[in-house]
């Protein structure tokens, strides 16, 4: 069937738009566009049109028509061609024998009936002239006997205007063999209601329509009209089969075809059945008139879609969901501006339900609202959680909207005495703690393995093969460059740059933040795969200019190549792709990888976890993922195991105990055992790790020896704790003056606050130690050294073991 969602419900001062209105709307240019004849009822575009002709046959004699820009002949000639087994320079020298589908003169002279064969003649004249078949054509026309004939009229079909050939039955001659064939196969058929339903005789460019009632043939107009001016194509074809469909349904409006059955209908003629009642509906109709509806065809607003508030039960809260959804509407950007209105309308509804079974009155008088109905709202959403008819995600998700709407009502004045919420009480409201905390997210990260991308770059060939060398060239530039896919698929024409010292840069739009001319460095490689779609682009669309061409133009109604791919057409694509090499995406452990995380988006999260493996800092990289705060640029990587095992290596092999000896003798990779006692055989102290069994198992709170760390046989440090080691020695040399110094205390109490000289010379021999142990390496390494404490830093867990400071302590005096 056509899809319900072809059109929200009518509305009804769209259904009374007067045949006057539609008239005023129709332009004049437009109607000699398409060769409007009002008389006939037909439409006749000229051959040529880019929009709405159709280039004829090549063949010479033929009189067929080419269907698709790519063609050179009908599909006719294009059989016979497979046929004759000659190319194409020799069959197109071979003139066709074609019909021509349109009225010809009788050759009887003054006969007004239509004539028909080889002959010419129309059936009577031809059945006396096979009475005389010793006479040529010529002599038998000059005989005294041969006269014209009466007039016929037209054809008795309401859709066709051909003239009657049949003197019984008054029909053209294609229509008398179509009532023929129905009639043997519906004997009971009558033939007063076949003459209202059979369809007009396809003929090219022709598309009759006369008979539709008036209002429906303004509507088609009036929609042809819209989808013209938004450079879309409409064929013939497709035209007279939906008039076929109008005409068979016996519909009073266009809009009404959401009910009409489409079982057998042409894909070709439903979608533009679907297209032609959206384009007719915003001709109608405007923002405003739509925002006072409860169904919204959102087209209005130039968004896909719809939105229904027929859910939601309590007028108030219609209303006022109405209000807040437009508002909200024009502020939004992206593939799916009306989203957050969706979800308005989808908590306003949990909301109404609540409302509904519990509150006073079913909730349609918000004066009488309170703090309870707010309770109930709650409950009824974590019982949706509970009975898993949502996710957790989602009840926190929504519990954030509703507050976020029920706040903006106030704000926008809808409480107060003449607005949809009015006596609305304060307490009606979501405070912070009515919303649960959210669970601790898993740190599995939404990048894709370095075998799984190496696995789809060496496979691009297949979707090449299936949907052309564009999305092989948009795969590889996500991949390299981890923009967003709506950023690559409309990626401008001078899209690639140099900077200043010459290398590659690609301009891009940040269209999620409204950002345009953002550049990023980019590879040589990834500049030679723009430069090749752009010659490949220039050679496809040769005669449209280059500063109006797409750089990756999408194939359906874009002869001029102005239009870009997109989006969720290349994620079409790309999905088929993942599901054709499925079986070769195999994990570490040899088990099938999950492919649903395989989406487009995913190579943005794999660019960003690339980069910061490579250690590139956070500042920086927020810059190349084009986020305005860091939290979004944390949520797209994380500190990899894989990361931090070769990060603990690096800086293992510098560790030092507390007496200033290295741990590990040799600068070597750690073995298996070693990395387990880095992992699970030690706990954070200040300054270090340490390692003794008791306090380990304690979770550093069983330290036999507290606060001698540095004197102690289990205490390990490395370079990243330098800072705080270097900090230490300063405040054990800042305390010793200072109790030095103190003339209040006796000797004995001095010498037992001030720290002692051996724990500072063994502290400051440490420190010697380290720097000395990291001077010895080249400058390559030092850098990598201080990149890997900037990443074990960052992950570190510290553990506070209430050491005191020197500072302080405090003199106690009885």
């Amino acid at each position: 069937m056509l899809s319900a969602a072809m059109r929200p419900a009518l509305p009804e001062d769209l259904g009374r738009a007067s045949e006057r209105h539609l008239r005023s709307l129709l332009a004049e240019d437009f109607m000699a566009r398409i060769g409007w004849d009002e008389q006939a009822g037909t439409l006749t575009p000229d051959r040529n049109d880019p929009l709405l002709g159709l280039a004829p046959c090549q063949v010479p004699g033929c009189f067929g028509w080419v269907s698709h820009s790519g063609l050179k002949v009908c599909q006719r000639c294009a059989i016979r061609h497979r046929a004759s087994g000659l190319d194409w320079g020799q069959f197109l020298a071979i003139p066709n024998q074609g019909r021509l589908l349109a009225d010809r003169d009788c050759a009887v002279a003054d006969c007004p009936r239509p004539g028909g064969g080889i002959r010419s003649l129309c059936d009577s004249h031809d059945w006396k002239r096979a009475q005389r078949r010793d006479l040529s054509l010529e002599q038998w026309l000059a005989l005294p006997g041969v006269s014209p004939l009466s007039d016929l009229g037209p054809c008795r079909v309401e859709a066709c205007t051909r003239k009657a050939a049949r003197v019984r039955q008054r029909l053209c001659g294609a229509h008398q063999g179509r009532w023929k064939r129905a009639r043997e196969a519906q004997p009971e058929l009558d033939f007063e209601d076949w003459l209202t339903l059979d369809k007009a005789i396809g003929r090219a460019q022709i598309t009759v329509i006369k008979a539709l009632p008036e209002r429906v043939q303004l509507e088609v107009l009036l929609a042809l009209q819209q989808r013209t001016a938004r450079g879309i194509r409409t064929f013939p074809s497709s035209m007279r089969c939906l008039v076929a469909v109008l005409q068979a349904q016996r519909v009073h409006s266009l809009l009404e075809l959401a009910d009409v059955p489409g079982d057998g209908t042409r894909l070709d003629a439903t979608r533009l059945a679907r297209s032609m009642a959206k384009e007719l509906y915003c001709a109608l109709s405007d923002t405003e008139q739509e925002r006072h509806r409860d169904r919204w065809n959102l087209a209005v607003f130039g968004i896909p879609g719809t939105l229904d508030f027929t859910p939601i039960h309590q007028r108030w809260l219609r209303e006022t969901v109405k209000t807040w959804a437009a508002e909200d509407l024009h502020l939004r950007r992206g593939s799916d501006p009306a989203s957050p209105a969706r979800q308005a309308v989808n908590v306003a509804t949990w909301l109404s339900n609540s409302l509904h079974d519990s509150a006073p009155g079913r909730g349609e008088d918000p004066g009488l609202l309170g703090r309870c109905d707010i309770i109930a709202f709650c409950n009824r959403m974590a019982h949706a959680e509970r009975t898993e008819q949502m996710t957790n995600e989602t009840r926190l998700r929504l519990l954030r909207h509703a507050r976020k709407v029920l706040d903006d009502t106030r704000h926008l004045g809808l409480t107060r005495n003449d607005g949809p919420a009015a006596g609305l009480p304060g307490d009606f409201c979501l405070r912070r703690g009515d919303i649960p905390p959210e669970a601790d997210k898993n740190n599995a990260g939404r990048d894709l393995p370095t075998h799984i991308v190496q696995a789809i770059a060496a496979n691009l060939h297949v979707l090449e093969e299936r949907c052309g060398t564009s999305e092989r060239r948009i795969t590889e530039i996500l991949i390299d460059t981890g923009r967003r896919p709506d950023e690559v698929c409309t990626l401008p024409w001078d899209c690639l740059a140099q900077d200043n010292s010459g290398q590659p840069v690609l301009v891009f739009n940040d269209l999620k933040n409204n950002r345009p001319g953002r550049r990023l460095p980019i590879a040589q490689e990834t500049a030679a795969v723009l430069a090749a779609q752009k010659k490949d682009i220039v050679r496809r669309f040769p005669g449209t200019p280059v500063d109006q061409l797409a750089l990756f133009p999408r194939d359906a109604g874009n002869r001029e190549g102005t239009k870009p791919l997109r989006a969720d057409a290349y994620g079409n694509g790309h999905r088929i792709f993942i599901g054709t090499i499925a079986h070769l995406l195999i994990d570490h452990d040899g088990s099938p990888f999950n492919t649903a995380k395989c989406v487009p988006y995913a190579y943005r999260h794999t660019y960003a976890q690339r980069h910061a493996d490579a250690g590139v800092p956070p500042d920086v990289l927020r810059e190349l993922m084009c986020h305005r705060s860091l939290r979004s640029t944390a949520g797209y990587y994380r500190i990899s195991a894989h990361r931090l095992r070769a990060a603990v290596d690096k800086v293992a092999r510098h560790q030092f105990d507390g007496a200033g000896v290295r741990v590990f003798q040799r600068a070597a990779a750690l073995l298996a055992d070693d990395r387990a006692r880095i992992a699970v055989g030690q706990v954070a102290v200040p300054f270090g790790m340490c390692t003794e069994p008791s306090n380990v198992k304690a979770a550093g709170q069983a330290c036999p020896f507290k606060y001698t760390c540095i004197g102690c046989g289990h205490f390990r440090t490395d370079p990243s704790y330098l800072p705080e080691l270097k900090s230490y020695l300063q405040q054990l040399l800042a305390d010793r003056e200072r109790f030095v110094a103190a003339t209040e205390l006796t000797d004995w109490a001095r010498a037992q606050l001030a720290p002692p000289a051996e724990q500072i010379d063994q502290l400051r021999d440490l420190i010697r130690r380290i720097e000395a142990d990291l001077s010895l390496l080249s400058d390559t390494d030092r850098a990598q050294i201080e990149h890997t404490v900037t990443a074990i830093r960052r992950t570190r867990q510290t553990v506070d073991l209430g050491m005191p400071t020197i500072n302080s302590l405090r003199i106690q005096t009885r």
